[in-house]
Parts: structure tokens; C-alpha cells; sequence
């Protein structure tokens, strides 16, 4: 039998925390019905954006348990299904967007201010789902090695990407994969508020820390605090974006010892 262990923190970036501006970040992580996580980062020129991350990583939780039985079909089964896997996240799509619409007409502003980029994945017994839009990261350790699944969604300039909006589930505008989970035992998903310390950027390997946290998830000594205590500790000074709002999701898988 699978033993699991991981931890999803959201932390306001130091810029936020002066300027008395609410965590736009939100993240989730979650081991039944099967284990997932998510981490959403709301656009930082919207106000709102940080209701729109929240009802995100909601209403992802919601559809999983709703879609078990297909995730099931999709992830445990011999059959590899991709097209399946594309449909789950086409009304992923929709039923996440719905929320952003719903906040619009309740706010009375347009659906854009409640824009945020949105990462996750989902494990299954055979394969495990991934879904991307935007620059936030998904991380996969497979024997014993770290890489990210996408390249983020980049603009021309610092601090530009690409939000979850209305129709993007008919125009295409997301990553989205299956992949083997022979092998696997880690899984992560981060906003890119971390990345200048945790990934090589030109090439945005995962640093030594996924490692590092991986190991020490394993050993059952990386708790929730110290998932915290990272992304608040003093190392985030020497960070040139360390005002963004930081969110890490992270999860391991062991073979029980008989």
C-alpha cells in the first residue's frame, strides 16, 4: 500500500504584506479520493484577483471528487486515453471559469479582475494528469530525478504570462499531459513568486531544494511549518522579486514497508 505525505502553503510576498495587499496566491493539496494539488497566482494588477485564485483551487477540488470515477478510467486503467485526459481539462476549464463569472456579476466588474494563472496535477495508479496555464511550474521526481513538465507561459517582459480565461477550452490555450507514473514519487506545483531560488531560470531546472524537500518528505521530517518557514525565511531578501506572493504544493509517494 502508498504512503503519502505533502504540504500546499500560500505566503504573501514582502511587498504585499507593506502595502496591506491580500495573498493572491492560493494552493491545495489533497490525498483522496486520489492524491492531487494546485497552486493558482491571481494577476497582481487586480484587485479582486485573490478571490478569483481562492474559488480556482475550490472548484478544482470539487470537480475531482465529481469526476472520480472518469479520473479513475483515465489514470488507472491499461488504456491510455488522451483525448479523455484533454476533455477532463477542457471542462476543468469551464467549471473554473464559471466561478470567475459568477464573482464578476456578484462584484459587478469584468470577469479580467479576477484573472489567475493555474498549475495541477492528478495521480493515479498508472498515469499521472498534469494542466498549466500560465508561468507557474509543475515538478515531477522520477527516479530520484527533478524536472519541470511545462515551460511557464512567458511574455516579452518581466512579469507577463498568459491568465485562465472564458474559451480557452475551445481555443487550446493550456498545456496538458499524461504521463507514465512508473517510477515517480514526487510531485510539486509552484507560482512563479519562488522560482529565482528555486529553479535554474534559463533553463528552469528544479533546484536542489525539490530534492532536498522530497528527502525530507520521505523521512516523514518536512512538515507544513517547514514548507512555511521557507518561503518566509530571510533567503527571499536577496531575491530581486521577493515582494511576489509565494506558493508552494508538494507531494511524495513511498512503497509501504512490509
Amino acid at each position: 500500500m502508498p504512503l503519502w505525505n505533502g504540504h500546499a502553503v500560500s505566503v504573501p510576498g514582502n511587498g504585499h504584506i507593506r502595502r496591506e495587499i491580500p495573498c493572491q496566491d492560493a494552493s491545495g493539496l489533497w490525498f483522496a479520493p486520489r492524491p492531487c494539488l494546485i497552486v493558482c497566482d491571481g494577476r497582481g494588477s487586480a484587485k479582486l484577483s485573490h478571490l478569483g485564485a481562492r474559488a480556482g483551487v475550490k472548484a478544482f477540488r470539487s470537480q475531482c471528487a465529481v469526476m472520480e470515477k472518469r479520473l479513475a478510467n483515465l489514470l488507472d486503467t491499461r488504456r491510455c486515453d488522451s483525448k479523455g485526459w484533454l476533455h477532463f481539462c477542457q471542462l476543468m476549464i469551464r467549471t473554473v471559469c464559471q466561478q470567475k463569472i459568477e464573482l464578476a456579476e456578484e462584484y459587478d466588474c469584468p470577469e479580467s479582475e479576477f484573472d489567475f494563472t493555474i498549475a495541477f496535477a492528478v495521480w493515479g495508479q498508472r498515469r499521472i494528469g498534469f494542466f498549466q496555464v500560465g508561468d507557474g511550474a509543475l515538478v515531477i521526481r522520477r527516479n530520484g530525478e527533478c524536472q519541470v513538465v511545462f515551460l511557464p507561459d512567458k511574455g516579452e517582459f518581466e512579469n507577463q504570462t498568459r491568465f485562465l480565461h472564458p474559451g480557452d477550452d475551445l481555443k487550446r490555450k493550456f498545456h496538458a499531459v499524461m504521463m507514465n507514473a512508473a517510477g515517480v514519487t514526487g510531485l510539486a506545483a509552484s507560482s512563479d513568486g519562488p522560482e529565482y531560488l528555486m529553479f535554474e531560470l534559463q533553463t528552469m531546472k528544479p533546484g536542489p531544494i525539490f530534492t532536498q524537500m522530497f528527502a525530507d518528505l520521505e523521512a516523514g521530517q518536512f512538515t507544513r511549518q517547514s514548507a512555511l518557514d521557507y518561503l518566509t525565511g530571510s533567503r527571499w531578501s536577496r531575491d530581486p522579486r521577493g515582494n511576489d506572493d509565494r506558493s508552494l504544493a508538494i507531494l511524495s509517494f513511498m512503497e509501504e514497508k512490509q
